[in-house]
């Protein structure tokens, strides 16, 4: 019996779909993740595609390839989107005062200001529809 089988038509294949997002994000290849984490590309294709079951060891030497996290493998993007929503709304409900937000601001060292004040820009324009 394949894998594919085992796994049931349909199931999702979160891990592997995760890898190729992170992978493609990095602006790699699967060739030159397999490079860096001494797995074969063959390899690396058949996780991304759920072909083959990933081991610790396998998630380990990738997650350092791409220098991210293991658990950023197994986040699932639904469940995110539902809780962002949620947060969004509770956000919309009760706005932090503006003093509130630039008291935060202050306390924050001045290289992690100016990455949120560029993710604010990139949101800004992404719902006013630009790219």
């Amino acid at each position: 019996m394949s894998v594919m089988k085992k796994r049931g038509v349909g199931k999702s294949n979160n891990v592997g779909d995760n890898m190729r997002k992170l992978r493609m994000h990095s602006g790699l290849t699967q060739e030159n993740v397999a490079l860096k984490s001494g797995l074969s590309q063959g390899y690396i294709n058949q996780l991304e595609s759920g072909k083959r079951r990933y081991t610790q060891k396998s998630l380990d030497l990738i997650a350092e390839a791409l220098s991210v996290p293991v658990a950023e493998f197994f986040r699932d993007e639904a469940r995110q989107a539902v809780t962002a929503g949620e947060e969004i709304a509770r956000f919309d409900k009760k706005r932090p005062d503006k003093k509130e937000f630039l008291a935060l601001l202050k306390e924050l060292p001045e290289h992690i200001v100016e990455h949120y004040l560029t993710l604010l820009k990139l949101e800004r324009d992404i719902l006013r529809g630009k790219e």
